[in-house]
């Protein structure tokens, strides 16, 4: 096996004394972001007549009318970079 072959796999070394080895193609991040958001509205929308218990049993909130939080745009806004000496705008 070459170098080239590595880019998109992960290599994982067991501790058997070091004799194992593993390779594993990477899966892509959804764990933040907007990737994240569809991914969780799709399986979200799997359980649409889901209800709720709340205020210790006494009441039900039926999942389908629940809001949603909405991700802000960043454009024009500024990050610190530089130990807070300087601003980037994104």
């Amino acid at each position: 096996m070459s170098r080239k072959d590595l880019p998109d796999r992960i290599v994982v070394r067991c501790t058997e004394k070091g004799t194992k080895t593993i390779l594993e193609s990477l899966k892509p991040m959804k764990w933040a972001g907007a990737g994240f958001k569809k991914s969780q509205e799709k399986k979200l929308g799997k359980i649409k007549g889901l209800k709720i218990e709340s205020a210790k049993g006494t009441s039900q909130i039926e999942f389908a009318r629940m809001q949603r939080t909405a991700i802000p745009s960043l454009e024009g806004r500024y990050i610190s970079s530089k130990r807070g000496t300087e601003l980037l705008k994104l």
